[in-house]
């Protein structure tokens, strides 16, 4: 994809927790787990079944959803910058900046942390995504946010996010090369 015509190119600070597909799916990763582990709990417990699903429900979220403020806050102080380019033949994202240092900082910590399951996921964590135009099945348009969601054929969704200078014109190219 580096090697297609360069269309566009832009710098865009765009927090991940302002998009609306992010909040579904991290409902779903965190909630589906808690209601399934609630009625495993409900299904092995014999006194007060419900109640102890419950408790055990509601400090498992009181959990996950600290930690989740953790990252807001440090995604706000840090930022997320990200750098996009639009091409002939699709669209790449890497964050950059303050972000990019930040992320290298959090993989080096993860390779050294010792533990096999951190270094694994020091090693596997992207920073970038692509995704060509022939692989969009359908896009979405956010006006209010200068966001479109780029769903893929197959795969996680694309999220492209734009400055209210080039919102337009971007929606204009991706809507007539996703069709075609």
């Amino acid at each position: 994809m580096n090697h297609a015509k360069l269309l566009l190119e832009w710098n865009v600070n765009a927090s991940p927790f302002r998009n609306r597909l992010i909040w579904q799916q991290l409902g779903i990763a965190f909630g589906v787990p808690i209601v399934l582990l609630g009625l495993f709990l409900a299904a092995i417990t014999e006194q007060n079944r419900w109640q102890v699903a419950l408790q055990v429900m509601a400090v498992t979220g009181g959990v996950i959803l600290g930690l989740l403020v953790v990252v807001m806050l440090v995604f706000t102080l840090v930022g997320y910058e990200q750098h996009f380019q639009l091409n002939e033949e699709g669209v790449q994202a890497k964050v950059s900046g303050r972000t990019n240092a930040f992320l290298k900082l959090v993989r080096v910590g993860l390779l050294f942390s010792g533990r096999r399951s951190a270094m694994g996921a020091g090693l596997l964590m992207r920073t970038g995504d692509a995704i060509r135009w022939c692989d969009v099945a359908k896009v979405e348009v956010d006006e209010r946010q200068r966001q479109m969601t780029l769903y893929r054929k197959s795969g996680p969704p694309f999220l492209l996010a734009c400055t209210a200078e080039n919102f337009v014109t971007v929606r204009e190219i991706v809507q007539a090369k996703a069709v075609a």
